[in-house]
């Protein structure tokens, strides 16, 4: 499931304001059902552990046409991952699922010039992911842990195309322990360019305060300094670019790429530059579906070194890479098959690991 609570707000499937006579309301209802194979639920670097897997989940959608300027977006998807063979934790307990639910809402009003938006998400997720970015440490984690997100936005279209928007992004997510929980908040600018009906690029600025509940500042070495709390800042800058390439194979293309600059309220620490990027492909051939993704991060640290045996800076390579492929039956029923690749490639032998992940399933719409 990945790093589903730090993913910050996303955005819902939007309809654009028309003046069609079709229903005001629509919805659709999706049962999911899968079984497959993980050969390291916990991303482990030193003793992976494989096992078997069934899933289950639903989503739901819910929209209503703006057609008097109001436009309503209310999404809810959940899944459970149960592993058949539970896995023991170094703390004498056992990881037998990871969990993920998440709730949307989303309004837009379309009747002047400025569109004014608000999203709100709630997600709660129990899942393993890498805790570097909240504890300062190598090695992953396994938590669970609530994100409310609330982001008012406005739209002003431009000439041939343009538009501006601005959003101010406020994140309160809880954490149980071993994880620090914290505030997340900032605004963000973007500049968009919809340069025909099938093709767009967007660039932005994001500039993020995150101050923690109990997370301490630390010296060079990392040790906590009593009687501080940690707080730390992000920039970042991306570029996204999508095209629809070939109308009647639905041939979409996603390209992302993005900087981050990390600097904290104290000594340095968690200090790092982030580099990275994305690409999405999708398209459909009569009753089949192809859906691909990959994406790449690399970290450099300030200070943080690998040991004080090596004292050469630490970094840190991400990759990921997920496909999809699915056939319909009937309008509302299809099967799928997807696999998805996890790696973390380090100088610090607790932040490696890899892991594979192979499904298939069933859906239905209702």
């Amino acid at each position: 499931m990945g790093q589903a609570l730090l993913a910050g707000p996303m955005d819902l499937p939007g309809v654009h304001p028309t003046e069609s006579p079709l229903l005001i309301w629509d919805h659709v209802l999706t049962l999911k059902t899968g079984a497959g194979y993980k050969n390291n639920a916990l991303l482990a670097a030193f003793t992976p552990a494989d096992t078997a897997l069934i899933t289950g989940g639903i989503d739901f959608f819910l929209t209503r046409l703006p057609i008097d300027g109001h436009q309503f977006t209310v999404f809810f998807s959940g899944e459970e991952r149960r592993y058949l063979d539970p896995i023991e934790l170094r703390t004498g307990d056992t990881a037998d699922h990871e969990l993920l639910l998440l709730s949307q809402v989303a309004y837009k009003y379309y009747g002047n010039h400025v569109i004014p938006g608000l999203n709100f998400t709630h997600l709660h997720a129990r899942q393993v992911f890498d805790a570097t970015d909240l504890e300062g440490v190598p090695g992953t984690v396994r938590a669970s842990g609530h994100a409310l997100i609330l982001t008012p936005s406005l739209r002003y279209p431009l000439p041939r195309g343009f538009y501006v928007q601005g959003d101010y992004v406020v994140t309160r997510q809880l954490f149980q322990s071993p994880v620090s929980s914290y505030w997340e908040y900032g605004p963000k600018a973007a500049l968009g360019w919809q340069y025909t009906t099938n093709g767009s690029v967007e660039v932005s600025f994001q500039h993020t305060d995150r101050p923690f509940d109990t997370r301490l500042q630390t010296d060079a070495l990392g040790q906590p300094l009593s009687d501080t709390s940690l707080t730390t800042t992000d920039t970042r800058y991306e570029a996204t670019w999508k095209q629809v390439w070939y109308a009647p194979l639905k041939l979409q293309t996603t390209l992302r790429g993005f900087t981050l600059s990390r600097l904290e309220n104290g000594d340095g620490f968690s200090d790092y530059d982030r580099l990275g990027g994305s690409v999405g492909a999708q398209f459909e051939y009569g009753k089949w579906a192809f859906r691909g993704l990959a994406r790449w991060s690399t970290f450099d640290f300030a200070l943080q070194i690998v040991s004080v045996f090596d004292p050469i800076p630490r970094t840190r390579e991400e990759t990921e890479f997920e496909a999809r492929i699915e056939y319909r039956w009937t309008p509302r029923f299809r099967t799928y098959a997807e696999y998805m690749h996890e790696r973390q490639h380090s100088n610090v032998q607790a932040d490696n690991y890899h892991a594979n992940t192979w499904q298939a399933g069933l859906e239905l719409d209702f």
